[in-house]
């Protein structure tokens, strides 16, 4: 999902009009909030678990937290490398296993998980000190990533809380997840005046490119679901660990389609990065004996 936005961030910004991250993200969230609209009509799926006033209200705040971590990792990408995002992405997992312990009744990670924890922001820091951004633009240069790290570390701790108390079914996840966020996007992003030159970009706008985002938009609905599903199976920490593992495939194909990305110590960092994030064990719940 990462390498799609970030190709098609790089792909309109060659047009003589700007498409923004923002009329991007609204066009892969209508997607999304779309498909599940056709489950609930053809009946495929049933959703009648989403109307709970009390369920709406949990999913509104959720999806705050949602908008504003999808915007600024749009923003974050149409400026900087992947590679910084993955790193930001992969020190999540400490802040989370955190908020875990102070909110979600969880005991504080092994030794062997603090390991990992601390190699993780080790090979972080290494990386930040290879980053030819940091070095040019300073701290400055992180403004929208590091607004992107708090906000997920956040929401991965709610979403957690969402599934084991809210009970709603997966794609009930998925549709009330991308059907409240989709406005809340739209608003931001015309408040920013990104919609502006939309409409002649669209038009300017190759097959190819199109297919790019069509790509994005398939995966980012179908990376929903698999995203509530796995947090509904494991903590937050783990979940968010799961997302981190999964990057180096991200990686290799930042370093051959992409013509920003980072350098070879920073891509090495990366790599320690992410297989410190494999050592890490899910914490067992503080009054339970067994993990859940």
């Amino acid at each position: 999902m990462l390498f799609f936005n970030k190709l098609s961030v790089s792909f309109v910004n060659e047009s003589a009009h700007t498409l923004g991250p923002g009329p991007i993200s609204c066009i892969q969230l209508a997607f999304a909030t779309a498909f599940c609209a056709f489950l609930w009509a053809s009946k495929i799926e049933s959703f009648d678990d989403i109307l709970k006033p009390l369920t709406l209200k949990m999913y509104f705040l959720y999806c705050l937290l949602f908008v504003g971590s999808v915007y600024a990792s749009m923003k974050a990408l149409s400026g900087s490398n992947m590679e910084t995002q993955i790193v930001f992405r992969s020190a999540t997992p400490i802040c989370v296993s955190f908020l875990e312990f102070l909110f979600l009744g969880r005991e504080l990670p092994s030794r062997r998980s603090c390991a990992a924890l601390v190699s993780i922001l080790a090979s972080c820091l290494v990386y930040v000190g290879t980053d030819a951004e940091f070095l040019v633009n300073g701290p400055a240069a992180y403004t929208w990533i590091s607004l992107y790290f708090l906000l997920i570390c956040i929401s991965m701790t709610l979403g957690k809380q969402l599934m084991s108390s809210a009970k709603v079914s997966i794609w009930g996840s998925v549709l009330l997840t991308n059907g409240i966020s989709l406005p809340m996007l739209l608003i931001l992003t015309w408040c920013r005046g990104e919609f502006e030159g939309v409409e002649a970009t669209m038009q300017e706008t190759s097959n190819e490119q199109w297919a790019v985002v069509l790509a994005g938009c398939v995966t980012g609905t179908l990376i929903g679901w698999a995203g509530w599903y796995c947090r509904d199976l494991v903590s937050a920490t783990s979940y968010t660990l799961i997302g981190v593992a999964n990057k180096m495939l991200t990686v290799l194909l930042g370093v051959f389609f992409l013509d920003k990305h980072a350098s070879p110590v920073g891509i090495a960092a990366l790599t320690v990065c992410i297989a410190a994030s494999t050592q890490y064990k899910q914490a067992p719940l503080r009054n339970s004996k067994s993990l859940p």
